[in-house]
């Protein structure tokens, strides 16, 4: 298996680290994207829930981060 991403850089691969809320369940858990509408620091955005185990929405509650990839991170 390769190690390549299988997808482009985006919902949750690039951009700012977020704390964010899911709409569907409520929970709360750091999240990146570059694809927020709205503001940066309190708008919304797509990104898979593990709790609800499926793709939902997701509000900003504040910017953690604001550098574009997770390099070094954690």
């Amino acid at each position: 298996m390769s190690s390549e991403s299988r997808s482009a850089p985006g919902v949750g691969h690039a951009g700012p680290l977020l704390s964010a809320r899911c709409t569907g369940c409520g929970k709360v858990s750091e999240k990146r994207t570059t694809e927020i509408v709205g503001e940066r620091s309190r708008g919304s955005f797509q990104h898979v829930c593990h709790s609800c185990k499926c793709v939902t929405w997701w509000n900003v509650l504040r910017v953690l981060q604001e550098g574009e990839s997770s390099g070094g991170v954690q």
